[in-house]
């Protein structure tokens, strides 16, 4: 979400008019994917947060001091507790709580026996927990990218197959040419996974126009954010934008091979980040 930090450009801002925000109609939902005799999976509670390093966006560091620290960590580990997530990923993740080092995992996300992160490189850094073991996982960078972009894939049992949860946050609108790799970027997911019958994608996609996301319709796969349940939901904070007045449905959770309901957001008061959690149900087709 850096580019809200930088400022964006009256003139993409002024592009995202209030008819670009109806909700994107998906295809017709597909036959079952992958057959077999699996018993079936249970439906899983996915939530997407851009935790914003544990500094409400502010900084790619944690800025909490340790005499503040627990108590701030108790304030994120109630409204985890409140999710009930069987899948959390995080955009902007810091290993570090606070300004000591302390370690967010222990202090934080103790609850979920099973996490992986990536790599960090300025604001970008992707981790997944979860209620189930990750068996493999892999990072892949973005073939085009002007930030340090890339998408976390962990390989997770449920139900007796395979599901992919990819964790990933999107260029940001730092230059024409970032803009412009956004959607390429979009078109790597979908092509990478066009073979793989159960994936869900969470992350911030830093979309400017909600057409960004038809390339995934279009492809069969659902929507969560801009999808025909909730309609598009704001995700970002009003101090954030260059238009207050504008909604950003920037947050999202996409899936292959899953229906998607019960969207919701939550930490509307943005009191643990610059960012909205964005959660919903996926039930295995």
């Amino acid at each position: 979400m850096r580019s809200f930090r930088r400022g964006i450009s009256r003139a993409l801002v002024s592009g995202l008019a209030i008819a670009l925000l109806a909700p994107l109609a998906a295809k017709p939902d597909p036959a079952p994917a992958g057959g077999g005799t699996n018993a079936p999976a249970p439906p899983l509670r996915v939530v997407q947060w851009n935790i914003g390093h544990f500094a409400m966006g502010k900084s790619s560091r944690p800025t909490t001091p340790p005499a503040e620290s627990e108590a701030r960590a108790a304030e994120y580990r109630a409204k985890i507790a409140e999710l009930h997530a069987d899948f959390l990923g995080v955009s902007e993740f810091d290993r570090a709580f606070d300004t000591s080092g302390a370690s967010s995992v222990a202090k934080v996300f103790a609850s979920f026996p099973s996490h992986v992160a990536g790599p960090k490189k300025g604001y970008q850094c992707n981790a997944v927990f979860s209620r189930f073991p990750c068996v493999r996982r892999k990072v892949f960078p973005y073939a085009e990218r002007w930030q340090s972009t890339y998408f976390l894939d962990c390989v997770f049992l449920v139900g007796g197959r395979e599901v992919h949860f990819v964790q990933t946050h999107l260029d940001w609108n730092s230059s024409e040419k970032a803009a412009l790799a956004r959607p390429k970027q979009i078109k790597q997911l979908i092509a990478h996974f066009a073979d793989t019958p159960y994936v869900i994608i969470a992350g911030d996609f830093n979309v400017r126009k909600v057409e960004e996301y038809q390339p995934f319709l279009e492809a069969g796969w659902r929507i969560a954010n801009c999808g025909p349940e909730a309609g598009c939901l704001d995700t970002v904070a009003p101090s954030r934008k260059a238009r207050p007045e504008r909604r950003y449905p920037l947050d999202n959770v996409i899936a292959k091979g899953f229906r998607l309901s019960g969207v919701f957001l939550d930490d509307k008061d943005l009191r643990l980040s610059d960012h909205r959690i964005l959660g919903c149900v996926a039930e295995m087709e």
